[in-house]
């Protein structure tokens, strides 16, 4: 297995999310372009998805 390491230091806030494939690490203002429709969602991973709505779901549902 690979993976591209970036270093993001520079780009804090940023969110850990502990997906199927792995631990990412996203800047919240990726997260944002994302939402507010600037960049596509495909940008982000299936399972870093699924993995950010199913933590959505929990918090909403408690």
């Amino acid at each position: 297995m690979t993976a591209d390491i970036h270093d993001i230091a520079d780009q804090r806030p940023h969110l850990t999310v502990v997906a199927d494939d792995g631990v990412h690490v996203l800047p919240c203002a990726l997260v944002r372009s994302v939402i507010a429709g600037d960049k596509p969602s495909a940008i982000l991973s299936e399972p870093v998805v699924r993995r950010v709505i199913e933590e959505w779901l929990q918090q909403v549902s408690a």
